[in-house]
């Protein structure tokens, strides 16, 4: 018990940043541990054998009081806790791993035959723009099944269609209190506060977008947006050139919409004096600039 007292007493000398940067040295090193992940069940092994040896590699390259500081048991674990709880912020591998892993068991019919059948007659109904059929049966079919995360979303979309952006912000915060990481929600929800004006929530939104799903242009192509909006281009240009890139990746069509964007922004960094940031920008993704 006096050991642990002791270290307790080191580890309250040490600065919280400083404890704080060793937690998420462990995350990185156990982030870099593990390589490929085929399951769960792989993945839960090679966490179990690389936090230990993240932590151990971490405190090797620190200074003797920070290795007196974590060298209990107690410490050890504590440590390795709090490395985990930011691993999915540190680890994007890992995180896209689970959030791939969470989407199978959200975005799927419901286990009730009635609400897929309501669920299936709203979304005929919302096709032909019938808004007010289509949310009785999509409130049906929640009846049916309050978590069918599909008829919540679909809700929130044919209120946003109709005009009614309150009330679908209210389904798609129903979503995502369920399913927090939901694609489909955030991009919405992010579409319907832009449409309200409330610029700063939208951007949350679309950042969350763009953290869980890194890989997805619509988070950057929605912050790109909001931020010329805010008339803030020098923040802009990033989020537009990166939603460019993966556009063009991918061959999609909306790389016509953001070239159009890159050259709004290029006129009104040209009014600021500022097309350096716009052409150092341009290089640092490798977009090649038509002005024409």
């Amino acid at each position: 018990m006096k050991r642990i007292f002791v270290a307790a007493s080191l580890t309250l000398c040490i600065s919280i940043t400083s404890a704080q940067d060793i937690i998420n040295r462990v995350a990185t090193e156990i982030c870099n541990c593990v390589d490929t992940i085929e399951n769960l069940d792989s993945l839960d092994a090679k966490l179990n054998r690389c936090a230990p040896l993240a932590l151990e590699t971490v405190l090797e390259n620190s200074t003797e009081e920070l290795q007196e500081a974590y060298s209990t048991q107690e410490a050890f674990e504590e440590t390795l806790e709090k490395a985990f709880e930011v691993l999915l912020s540190e680890c994007p591998k890992i995180r896209y791993y689970i959030i791939g892993e969470r989407r199978s068991d959200f975005y799927k019919l419901s286990d009730s035959e009635d609400a897929n059948k309501y669920y299936e007659a709203g979304n005929a109904q919302l096709e032909k723009e019938d808004f007010k059929g289509a949310l009785k049966s999509y409130s049906k079919a929640l009846k049916k099944d309050p978590e069918f995360i599909y008829a919540i979303d679909n809700k929130a979309l044919a209120y946003r269609r109709s005009g009614d952006s309150k009330n679908a912000i209210k389904y798609y915060l129903k979503s995502l209190e369920l399913y927090p990481e939901g694609s489909f929600a955030l991009q919405n929800i992010a579409a319907a506060y832009t449409y309200l004006k409330d610029y700063t929530t939208a951007l949350d939104y679309y950042n969350s977008l763009t953290y869980y799903y890194p890989t997805d242009p619509e988070g950057y192509f929605g912050l790109g947006k909001v931020l010329m909006m805010m008339e803030d281009y020098e923040k802009a240009i990033d989020f537009i050139f990166i939603a460019h890139k993966i556009y063009s990746i991918q061959g999609s069509e909306y790389t016509k919409e953001t070239h159009e964007l890159s050259m709004e922004i290029f006129s009104n960094l040209k009014k600021k004096d500022k097309l350096d940031l716009f052409y150092q920008k341009a290089k640092e993704y490798g977009i090649e600039i038509n002005e024409n």
